[in-house]
């Protein structure tokens, strides 16, 4: 069918991306994963914070997306970067709220480099991270190609808007 050979082709694009993020991610039961577990996969980094109310008003939604789409086989992978005051904060909203997902460990100094290379975060951390210009507050899920590349900024819009047919049109513009 055509989406497998579109699904075919997107594995076979080179993982750019993979080659700027760090070695090791989170797992969402506290293990190191690393960072080539991605390859093949369509790559959406989520945005947010337990401190967030729309956060923790979306972050299930995303959940049940997530357990949705990879059902069959994992097609899509987030990577949580967080917005919370302090490792403790992340962790306890990463490990209850949260899907079997990845994230960005706290202390990861790319954590804020992803931030500003795609204009995303909270208000409250704008000057600080350096954030300039600031497109997009939180939650926000940003999903993107190989290369790093946008394919939409819009995520929790479109997933709310079109349920799984958000995921057939992010695979199509990869």
């Amino acid at each position: 069918s055509s989406d497998d050979n579109e699904e075919a082709a997107f594995k076979k694009k080179k993982m750019d991306l993979l080659n700027s993020l760090e070695a090791k991610l989170l797992g969402n039961d506290g293990t190191e994963v690393a960072v080539h577990s991605l390859q093949g996969k369509l790559v959406a980094f989520y945005f947010s914070a337990h401190w967030c109310p729309p956060c923790r008003e979306f972050t299930p939604v995303l959940k049940d997306f997530y357990e949705e789409v990879n059902s069959d086989g994992s097609k899509l992978e987030i990577v949580f970067i967080s917005s919370d005051d302090n490792e403790e904060g992340q962790l306890e909203y990463f490990k209850t709220a949260h899907g079997k997902w990845l994230a960005l460990p706290f202390s990861s100094p790319m954590r804020n480099q992803l931030k500003v290379k795609y204009g995303v975060c909270a208000a409250k951390e704008k000057d600080a991270v350096g954030v300039e210009p600031r497109r997009q507050g939180i939650p926000t899920l940003l999903v993107v190609r190989p290369d790093g590349s946008e394919i939409s900024v819009n995520g929790v819009d479109d997933i709310h808007n079109s349920g799984l047919g958000a995921l057939k049109r992010w695979i199509a513009a990869a």
